[in-house]
């Protein structure tokens, strides 16, 4: 038998709130864009939405280091905070019972290191952004972990670390993250929405609010 893992979203399930949204925000205030690059990256997104879980391109000539630091403040100063009191305790519960831990999101992975850290997770699964001579490019490198993709991104790594998906568990808020429930023995819908609730309710699994 593989390992047990607990595999967790972030947005809306151990945190309060769009982990991403609130780095543009931080970004903006702390110079990292200015007003212009923000409102055309907006204005983008208005005219493509299909786009906007994908388009990146507002990091786009950031250097790494400094985005890096500010990732940090913004983790400290904003993501912190929101951080789920019962979410966090079910993390520890299952890191008592010897679970591996994932967090697995579309978030950006580099903004996602310091939760990382601080949950001691095993393995972060997130948004990695091209880099070119020490700056963002912009576009995103490798698969991106949204919706059938997680699910692939999963199993690549139970494949490569062991892991027994059908004894794991997997806690998620949104849709797409049935996906995931599919492949994983233990699914857990947190702060569902209506529609999500409702495919719980069918398929009899735990409903929990974080």
């Amino acid at each position: 038998m593989g390992r047990v893992a607990a595999i967790f979203d972030v947005d809306q399930t151990l945190v309060r709130g769009h982990t991403e949204r609130l780095f543009f925000w931080h970004l903006l205030r702390r110079g990292g864009l200015t007003m212009p690059q923000a409102l055309n990256f907006l204005g983008r997104l208005s005219r493509q939405p299909r786009n906007r879980f994908r388009d990146k391109s507002y990091l786009g000539g950031l250097w790494v280091e400094d985005a890096h630091r500010l990732a940090r403040e913004c983790y400290e100063e904003c993501i912190a905070p929101r951080l789920s009191g019962p979410g966090l305790a079910c993390v520890r519960e299952h890191q008592v019972r010897g679970h591996e831990i994932v967090l697995l999101t579309g978030s950006l992975a580099f903004l996602l290191l310091p939760l990382k850290e601080t949950l001691n997770a095993a393995w972060l699964i997130a948004t990695e952004i091209e880099r070119s001579n020490g700056r963002f490019t912009g576009e995103i490198a490798g698969l991106h972990p949204r919706g059938e993709n997680k699910r692939r991104l999963l199993l690549e790594l139970s494949r490569a670390q062991g892991l027994d998906l059908t004894q794991s568990y997997a806690y998620g808020d949104h849709i797409e993250d049935l996906h995931i429930f599919r492949v994983i023995g233990n699914p857990v819908v947190v702060n569902p929405s209506w529609r999500l609730k409702r495919l719980a309710q069918k398929y009899r699994w735990p409903i929990r609010y974080f």
